[in-house]
């Protein structure tokens, strides 16, 4: 098979996926009654919200900078900005392209080679994925039982079917067995080859986490990665106030929507998550008596909002790097 059907199928699977969770949110939805909850969002929240997000966004940049300084490559953080919304611009509208774009971008305003640019890239996205995984691990923590709510939800399992405790057990036990027939099997086992590329994926993602001593200030460095992730729950924190019926919920109340919501955002659907950005937010915000028809229209100002902002903020950044004479790369010595 060429890459090229390759790619046609997985845009196809991509499309379908996104397809189907829109289908599935906004089916039997009153349009009428929705355009009226959308309208009715206070203007002022959302800017403030959106505000919060372009400055994360800004963090990106800033903190792509170190990387390349690291590198021995001296970029402006405006292009670096430049090239962000550029990525953003695109991947909505052809999913995890936005990185190659990105790279684009900086290879004519500073003359970065591609393979260095994709190379930060990945060290970003490891560490993004990382300082993720923390902040959602600390959410799951202090929202413990609303997770479990959402959990049994979905899973059909109740405390009439089963007790939490006893499930705990169970996931314990078999973690266990599993861990113990990956040790004694193990010599059979890494000769598989998706074992050996899961390998190989946790090698680069270790490499990705090391390589953050060769920044010149990791300190800063990680405050910074950190900051970009406060600063998207920050934004959907205060889109909360723009509509009356999610006004009332509360920061930690967010947390759980910005957790659960993370999901619809990683799983890959057309228009950075539209459809099971939308999904995942409103039946979040269900865990705290929010009607489904104000839980979609939350998400859908959220993700809309932001899609806005982004492609019109991409396009002007698209223009300006399009202006720009292609430099030379520009190495320090």
């Amino acid at each position: 098979m060429s890459k090229s059907v390759k790619n046609i199928i997985q845009y196809a699977i991509i499309l379908g996926i996104g397809g189907v969770f829109l289908f599935y949110v906004f089916n039997g939805i009153d349009w009428s009654d929705q355009l009226q909850r959308i309208k009715s969002a206070n203007p002022y929240w959302l800017t403030l919200g959106m505000s919060i997000s372009l400055l994360s966004h800004w963090f990106r940049a800033y903190r792509a900078t170190m990387l390349y300084d690291a590198l021995n490559y001296k970029i402006s953080t405006k292009n670096s900005i430049y090239a962000v919304l550029i990525g953003y611009l695109v991947n909505y509208f052809i999913p995890r392209a936005g990185e190659v774009s990105r790279c684009a971008a900086l290879s004519k305003t500073d003359g970065i080679p591609m393979e260095k640019s994709l190379g930060s890239v990945v060290t970003e996205r490891v560490v993004d994925m990382f300082i993720l995984l923390i902040i959602l691990l600390v959410i799951v923590v202090l929202q413990i039982d609303l997770i479990k709510q959402f959990v049994e939800s979905y899973s059909g399992v109740n405390q009439q079917s089963a007790s939490f405790g006893t499930l705990k057990f169970v996931i314990l036990g078999v973690l266990v067995a599993g861990l113990a027939a990956i040790y004694f099997f193990r010599k059979r086992i890494s000769g598989f080859p998706l074992v050996q590329r899961f390998i190989l994926l946790l090698k680069g993602f270790g490499e990705g986490l090391l390589s953050i001593k060769d920044v010149k200030n990791p300190i800063l460095f990680v405050i910074l990665s950190i900051l970009i992730w406060v600063g998207y729950i920050f934004m959907m924190y205060f889109c909360l106030f723009a509509l009356e019926s999610t006004a009332s919920l509360s920061f930690v109340d967010c947390l759980t929507v910005f957790a659960i919501g993370t999901i619809g955002v990683v799983l890959p659907a057309p228009g950075a998550g539209a459809g099971t950005y939308h999904f995942f937010v409103m039946q979040s915000l269900l865990l705290f008596g929010v009607q489904k028809e104000d839980g979609i229209a939350y998400a859908t100002l959220v993700h809309g909002t932001q899609m806005v902002f982004l492609i019109a903020f991409g396009l002007i950044a698209s223009f300006i790097v399009f202006l720009k004479k292609k430099n030379t790369v520009h190495e320090q010595v």
